[in-house]
């Protein structure tokens, strides 16, 4: 049984291989450097702004979003909505491309290849990090372009951004920016006023260039750099600035007078902020953008949440099986077809994805009234195993522990395509604890890919007809059996019928929101799968929140649902070994490899570390990593050109990074 086993999995990998050999090099193309390039005289002030340009398109583009807070200041904006009614209006210090790489050579651009397309990505500035290893400190060296102006007309320099940088290290900021965080020299003497006037570690060498030096090497301090760069002039007090008596613009433990009154954001960013009024924002283009002048004049971001709470779709034919849902979750699909909104991203139900589509005359999710992208979100659900509760005899890592995991991992992930049943087009299922869009994720056609738990069980194939339902319910089946049979279990025909000391018979599942959460029909089916075969899988429903935390925190929990916001989490030492016990995991040298991930200086070293990790997480089986959730990214394509609407969209690389190219029919 396993000997058969063994050569499909042979098979897999050499096809894989042969897979990442396939691909062929060629030759990147940059695209012409971005020059700001006015078309009309620059109006000083955001009130008097017209954003009128030579060949703009003066018809609107209208943003759709939920809710709107009114913290319109960059240092004060926390909520998805907020954020997004300042980034209009902001340039930032640093990028990414659509993978999450840091974008250093941002004056002169960089290319980067993704699904085969090459892209250039431009900044405003370009970062370099040196490592001294003997030192054991980062040096980050900061050089700005030096012909980028705000949007009135004063030029950016690097006093702008040593007076944000101060600002979100103040011990009084408590926005999202994670800056005031990191392991800076000198930072936390500043904040605790340890007669420490100045942050040792952040140093200003010219008007476009700066270096800030870190303790040791962290990987998130790279993603700390991408801050707003904003006006001192204009957010703080020019007289207070003065970097060799060390001010810098404002009072020190204090910073009020930063936010206050400050609710019309200024930036260097592609459009002015003109006004708030009856719950949209109206901007206009600022035509000294540093990348040009943006194709559409005018731009609205428009609250929805009224809308979408109170709208009923209006639809001018019923269809002959109307989907179980209200209509009123269907009111973004209206909203667009009917000309409100151009531009909305929000995730989609099954019941959702049926609407959207009739909306249609093709009867598809992109068609000629709606034009519909999905996007990895970075949020992804899984399976987890604890590994001390889940083994034979006493050693958990033995080889016939990691079978037994290995065997229950085999079986849930043969289900996992049952949610495409529940999300449609609105999921994506996953081999690895990472997003599937980040650059650290491991992909099919890269030489010495290694699909997770045996994967030649391939669950997206268990319900193909083409090659029969049950003949693959069976394979699986077996293929179950032959790992507990590794693991000790004695196994008489297809059926286990006793387990070997310190494994059960009866194992539990714990399922946070119990029938409501989307993994619960995909759990089931594994749970009669491990039924036909002599295991029997309790499933244990637990209320979202404490319930559930606690039920975890106890550390008896064998199995259990989980959800992964990998945007927050992206430290693996955090999640499997330093915040919690939840995985079980002792293993000596574990966590000094999950430790090096986050040391690693150079992008190829991280990556072949990440690699291993994730390999060492399925060695020792304690996670089976599910779906991944997606964004629908909804636009009007009778409206807006699609051809000139940004490709290739992911949760790094929004459509907003190249709105300045945007065009309106």
């Amino acid at each position: 049984m396993r000997a058969g086993l063994k050569r499909i999995i042979a098979l897999v990998t050499v096809l894989s291989i042969f897979a990442g050999m396939a691909g062929c090099s060629h030759k990147q193309k940059k695209t012409p450097k971005p020059q700001p390039q006015p078309t009309v005289a620059v109006n000083n002030g955001n009130a008097d702004a017209k954003g009128e340009g030579d060949g703009q398109s003066d018809v609107p583009l209208v943003i759709g979003c939920n809710k709107l807070s009114k913290k319109f200041n960059p240092f004060v904006a926390k909520s998805e909505d907020d954020e997004q009614a300042v980034g209009l209006t902001q340039l930032y210090l640093t990028g990414n491309d659509r993978q999450g790489r840091i974008i250093y050579n941002g004056i002169d651009g960089e290319v980067r290849t993704y699904k085969g397309r090459d892209y250039t990505y431009y900044g405003p500035a370009d970062i370099k990090a040196i490592y001294n290893k003997k030192k054991d400190k980062t040096v980050y060296r900061i050089t700005l372009r030096n012909d980028i102006k705000f949007s009135d007309g004063e030029p950016v320099t690097i006093d702008d951004v040593l007076f944000t940088m101060y600002v979100l290290c103040d011990k009084d900021y408590n926005g999202s920016s994670s800056l005031g965080r990191q392991n800076i020299k000198g930072l936390l003497k500043y904040q605790k006023n340890k007669k420490v006037k100045k942050i040792a570690g952040i140093n200003r060498i010219n008007d476009y260039m700066m270096t800030v030096t870190t303790n040791g090497y962290d990987a998130s301090m790279l993603k700390s750099l991408r801050i707003p760069v904003c006006p001192l002039h204009y957010y703080g007090n020019i007289e207070k600035y003065n970097y060799a008596k060390n001010r810098f613009g404002f009072k020190k433990g204090d910073i009020s007078s930063v936010c206050a009154n400050k609710s019309s954001p200024i930036g260097a960013g592609p459009y002015r902020f003109v006004k708030y009024e009856k719950k949209i924002i109206y901007y206009t283009s600022n035509e000294i953008y540093y990348k040009g002048c943006p194709k559409i004049a005018y731009v609205q971001l428009k609250e929805m949440e009224k809308i979408l709470n109170t709208t009923q779709a209006k639809i001018d034919r019923i269809p002959e099986e109307k989907p179980e849902s209200t209509l009123n979750r269907n009111a973004v699909a209206l909203e667009i077809t009917e000309g409100t909104v151009d531009v909305f991203n929000t995730t989609l139900s099954k019941e959702d994805i049926y609407w959207v589509a009739y909306a249609n005359s093709n009867d598809k999710i992109s068609g000629n009234k709606i034009n519909t992208n999905f996007m990895p979100t970075g949020v992804y659900q899984y399976i987890g195993i604890n590994a001390d509760t889940v083994k034979t005899g006493r050693d958990a890592y033995s080889k016939k522990s990691r079978n037994l995991r290995k065997a229950f991992a085999t079986a849930f992930s043969a289900f996992r395509s049952n949610l495409y049943d529940y999300y449609m087009d609105g999921t994506c299922i996953i081999q690895y604890p990472v997003s599937s869009s980040s650059w650290l994720s491991v992909h099919e056609n890269e030489k010495g890919y290694s699909e997770a738990y045996n994967s030649d069980i391939n669950g997206s194939q268990i319900y193909n007809k083409e090659t029969g339902r049950e003949e693959k319910y069976e394979y699986v089946k077996e293929a179950v059996l032959s790992y507990l049979e590794a693991a000790g279990y004695t196994i008489d025909g297809k059926k286990a019928i006793s387990a070997p000391e310190g494994a059960k018979m009866s194992y539990m599942v714990i399922i946070d929101g119990g029938e409501d959460n989307p993994l619960y029909g995909m759990v089931s089916e594994t749970a009669a799968l491990l039924h036909d075969i002599g295991i029997n899988l309790r499933i244990v429903p637990a209320d979202a929140g404490k319930q559930y935390e606690n039920k975890l925190a106890s550390g008896k929990q064998q199995f259990w649902t989980g959800q992964c916001d990998t945007n927050e989490e992206d430290s693996l030492y955090a999640k499997y070994l330093d915040k919690n016990d939840i995985f079980g995991i002792r293993q000596s040298g574990f966590g000094k490899l999950l430790k090096q991930t986050e040391k690693a200086a150079k992008d190829a070293r991280c990556k072949r570390l990440y690699k291993r990790s994730y390999q060492k997480i399925f060695n020792i089986a304690v996670e089976v990593p599910v779906c991944e959730q997606q964004m629908a990214m909804m636009y009007s394509p009778a409206r807006i050109d699609m051809d000139t609407m940004t490709k290739d969209i992911t949760g790094y690389y929004s459509w907003i990074n190249e709105i300045e190219n945007i065009e309106m029919k």
